[in-house]
């Protein structure tokens, strides 16, 4: 039986093709053998899930892992910004926050899943300055002089 989130991506890749009602049917009965989703196995349905993204990549609706991104939802690695100043920002709020760079590092591996924020990729930097600017507004921290 297609799980609940098969069965929701299927409707989605669907959405984003603009199929109406008919043609998703008419496409379920001539490739699948069934009038509904839910009515697939769990193989069959990543099949289908398969074609529907195929045919919506050649369309230019969808993107290998999901709908394409809108523009509020990119990599938070801030363009313009390099990994030494992502860095500054970091030790920046360890200073203020009265932490270490050991602190730092044991964040990194609690978030990044890596021993050392200096083996932290740089798409991900932006998690340990988050969790830094949540934790100085839990704490009270003065950031009067930070710089976005």
């Amino acid at each position: 039986m297609a799980t609940p989130r098969q069965i929701k991506l299927i409707h989605t890749v669907k959405s984003a093709l603009g199929m109406d009602d008919d043609d998703y049917r008419a496409l379920l009965m001539q490739g699948y053998g069934v009038s509904s989703s839910k009515s697939l196995s769990a193989f069959t349905a990543a099949q289908l899930l398969a074609d529907l993204e195929q045919k919506a990549a050649a369309a230019g609706v969808w993107t290998q892992g999901g709908a394409p991104r809108k523009k509020g939802n990119r990599p938070r690695n801030i363009e313009g910004t390099s990994r030494a100043g992502q860095l500054q920002k970091i030790e920046a709020l360890l200073t203020v926050g009265g932490k270490s760079w050991n602190y730092g590092d044991a964040l990194a591996k609690r978030i990044c899943k890596v021993d050392k924020i200096a083996w932290v990729p740089d798409g991900q930097l932006y998690k340990i300055i988050t969790a830094l600017r949540k934790q100085a507004q839990r704490e009270g921290w003065d950031l009067s002089g930070e710089q976005r």
